[in-house]
């Protein structure tokens, strides 16, 4: 009874034996899958200021960066005289791009017809206020530096 309860016993094993193998992939299949899992849409750590380094949870430090870029927009936006023939209540939305570097790039500026008529600097004032920005470390992406971009709302509130 015993050799056959022990010939059962090897035969499961040994059958079972198959299903542990490790299935082999290519490099271009594994590089596939990889390319499949990956989110483009989201990043590990969004660009961070030094004033925001010590922040660790992935949304306040995001929250941390686009207060501090919207604060030093109004800040430098409050330094010039705006003199308007019609009062003014709208939005300017800013498309920013911080590159692998840290470097930042204004994509584009949406204004409406009538802040483009009635100040016709501000792109110009917007463009100066984003130089003023100190250089944050990039966002990262598996531990690599990427390239993000932000939709930074400015809103104007002018009397004539």
């Amino acid at each position: 009874m015993n050799l056959r309860l022990m010939s059962l016993a090897c035969c499961v094993l040994l059958a079972s034996c198959t299903s542990w193998e490790t299935k082999k992939i290519s490099t271009e299949d594994f590089l596939q899958q990889e390319q499949n899992s990956i989110d483009i849409t989201e990043v590990d750590t969004y660009p961070v200021f030094e004033s925001c380094s010590e922040l660790s949870e992935k949304t306040v430090l995001k929250d941390c960066f686009e207060d501090f870029i919207t604060n030093t927009l109004y800040s430098e936006l409050s330094n010039h005289t705006i003199i308007v023939k019609e009062s003014i209540h709208d939005t300017v939305w800013i498309d920013l791009v911080v590159d692998e570097k840290g470097q930042f790039c204004i994509e584009h500026i949406d204004l409406s017809p009538i802040v483009t008529q009635e100040i016709r600097s501000l792109p110009l004032w917007i463009h100066d206020a984003i130089r003023v920005l100190p250089k944050p470390a990039p966002a990262t992406k598996r531990s690599m530096p990427v390239k993000t971009k932000f939709k930074v709302p400015v809103i104007l509130k002018v009397n004539e």
